[in-house]
């Protein structure tokens, strides 16, 4: 029987699965708050609001919507690929499962006790052939912090991900992204015509309605509608960032044990990365946790179990990828023009000499690159126990006081760290951490260059060496090393 023909993995099985590696859980610091402590001093995963948390039940669906354009829907060509992008409205009742801000800890307000109705919505891409998918389903908590949903992930790893046959659930599980938008860029303020029923009723929801986002597109028997038509999910891999991200780490500690609904984890780019082992749960399933430079200003837990963490040097917390998927987007949903994205122009890393560097114009590494890479491995790890290679920690002076520097090498990019090719042939200092976390892009000089790489053929070579090496390591997948030397291939550097 082929990984496609298998049925879905229940979270016993999980826990079965993973048994040689599981580890008792020592005392938690307040960040597990809302559990009962025994008298041994171990934690035990208890009541929420005073009741019995009780399993996810699955949401009723409508859809797919036929009319128009989805909000947020990708502004790249899907078809290209084989895809298809369908949206779903989705509503039941919530429990109030946590906190509505789960990080920091000491701010956490108490949940009410009661349930309540919700209406949002699943988008929802897939191929349209069976045999193409892949049994794994990303499943993003989209980012809420501009004021509207924000795909982060699928905007990093579109590419990959229909490449290799995933399917991608952006789940609408904030009420900010639904309808409360300080920007009125939610859902029914964008679009009252379309999305006029929605309601939130608040982010203590949100754990339980992103559960039962996933329970529509993996449990037997499917909801009708079925938003994955009739295909066989074997794997769900949550994923988000940023702030999203805060929410998925509460949601491991405190609710997956309960609904036992996810494969793996794979949070990025959130200050609230865990610090100290107690801080996070390694015992369940994988998590691979990837950050930025930007949040190396503190030093993080060390791995174990079933938990990893990758700090990808030269990264910001926003790079301009994400940026110009963004604006794109934003253009065509609120302006209604046509968003003309460019992924030649998006995707450069400093070897355009006509590019706009510097100056807060954004951070041009292609962190997308690692996140690819981290999702082919997490996948591996719930498939078939494989886990993701370690990577070495951004280097780091820790002064008296606690305060944290990031140690910089000649040319003013990090030390040590998850390396990819732009790092260790250089042609651009990448600042992480500057400009409301955009970073900036600073091209080396021509004579630095020209000192470097005397010709284009070294250039190439060295690039060439670099991606060979980066990919024997675990950390960048061949697709995407043939694309960065395209790219170093088709630079003027060393001409």
């Amino acid at each position: 029987m082929t990984d496609r023909e298998t049925n879905t993995e229940s979270g016993a099985t999980n826990r079965e699965k993973y048994s040689k590696e599981k580890r008792t859980a020592s005392t938690r610091r307040a960040v597990l708050g809302g559990l009962s402590v025994t008298a041994a001093g171990s934690i035990m995963v208890g009541s929420v609001a005073g009741g019995k948390r009780r399993d996810a039940t699955t949401p009723t669906l409508e859809g797919p919507i036929t009319d128009g354009v989805p909000q947020t829907s990708a502004v790249h060509d899907i078809d290209e690929y084989g895809y298809t992008e369908s949206e779903y409205l989705i509503s039941g009742d919530a429990q109030p499962l946590g906190p509505p801000n789960p990080y920091p800890v000491d701010e956490r307000e108490a949940p009410p006790e009661t349930k309540a109705e919700y209406k949002t919505r699943l988008l929802v891409y897939r191929p349209k052939h069976r045999r193409d998918f892949n049994g794994t389903a990303l499943v993003e908590w989209p980012n809420v912090s501009t004021g509207r949903d924000s795909p982060v992930a699928w905007i990093n790893t579109f590419d990959y991900a229909m490449r290799e046959g995933y399917a991608v659930v952006i789940a609408s599980a904030q009420k900010v992204g639904v309808d409360d938008s300080p920007t009125d860029q939610d859902l029914r303020t964008g679009n009252p015509e379309r999305y006029g029923d929605l309601h939130h009723p608040g982010d203590v929801y949100s754990y339980d309605i992103f559960s039962q986002a996933i329970r529509a597109i993996k449990t037997r028997p499917r909801p009708k509608p079925d938003p994955m038509a009739g295909f066989n999910v074997q794997h769900v891999i949550a994923t988000g960032m940023s702030q999203s991200a805060q929410y998925l780490r509460y949601y491991l500690n405190e609710i997956q044990e309960t609904h036992g609904l996810v494969d793996g984890f794979l949070p990025f780019a959130t200050t609230h990365t865990p610090e100290e082992p107690a801080d996070q749960r390694d015992d369940l399933v994988p998590v691979l946790w990837v950050v930025s430079e930007d949040e190396a200003d503190r030093v993080r837990r060390p791995d174990s179990g079933l938990f990893k963490l990758w700090e990808v040097t030269g990264t910001s917390h926003i790079n301009y990828w994400l940026m110009a998927w963004a604006g794109a987007m934003d253009v065509r949903d609120f302006e209604g023009d046509d968003p003309g994205w460019d992924p030649l122009e998006a995707g450069q890393y400093g070897e355009r000499a006509d590019a706009d560097y510097g100056d807060c114009q954004g951070n041009y590494f292609p962190m997308r690159y690692a996140y690819n890479a981290a999702l082919s491995h997490v996948t591996e790890w719930v498939k078939r126990n494989e886990k993701p290679p370690a990577a070495p920690r951004i280097e780091r002076d820790v002064a008296s006081d606690g305060t944290v520097e990031v140690v910089t090498d000649e040319y003013g990019n990090a030390k040590g760290g998850l390396r990819l090719p732009p790092i260790d042939v250089p042609v651009a200092v990448y600042d992480a951490r500057s400009c409301e976390s955009y970073g900036q892009t600073f091209r080396l000089e021509e004579s630095a260059l020209a000192e470097l790489y005397p010709t284009h053929k070294v250039y190439v070579s060295k690039m060439r060496e670099a991606t060979e090496a980066a990919v024997d390591d675990g950390y960048l997948l061949p697709a995407d090393a043939q694309a960065l030397l395209a790219r170093a291939e088709a630079s003027s550097i060393g001409k």
